[in-house]
């Protein structure tokens, strides 16, 4: 694929001095102003589920009552310290075979659909991590 520019090479080397501005610039608006252009957003990069920002979507919950919240909350509490705990092994002497169970016992407690789209998602996101985790362990093993 070939690049190529739409000024010339001799404007840019800057042999022949300062230029002025040419004369007449100007935007041409329509008359309508400023207030009928459509705003234009940026693209902003991806991110992944991490434990900060899913704790961060765990507390931000509202809505939920009762029993169904707080049996979500527990378990992505539990879900989010045993990333935690694991993180810290992997920092410092490495996984144990705790590590390991601990994952699995997360994993393993039942989960009832809370009535939030969002937390269950959040729950699912957090899940998986944790199942690829405590698979990388048992393969490690």
């Amino acid at each position: 694929m070939k690049v190529t520019s739409t000024s010339s090479a001799s404007a840019a080397s800057g042999s022949s001095g300062a230029k002025a501005a040419a004369e007449g610039f100007r935007v041409d608006m329509g008359g309508a102003g400023p207030a009928s252009r459509p705003a234009v957003g940026g693209v902003g990069g991806a991110s992944g589920v991490s434990g900060v920002s899913t704790l961060l979507a765990l507390q931000g919950l509202g809505g939920l009552t009762g029993q169904a919240r707080e049996r979500a909350l527990r378990k992505g509490r539990r879900l989010l310290d045993a990333l935690d705990r694991l993180q810290l092994s992997l920092l410092g002497d490495g996984p144990t075979r705790g590590h390991l169970d601990l994952l699995n016992r997360a994993l393993q407690e039942q989960r009832d659909p809370s009535g939030d789209a969002g937390l269950d998602e959040t729950l699912n996101w957090a899940e998986v991590r944790v199942a690829v985790e405590a698979a990388k362990l048992a393969r490690a093993a």
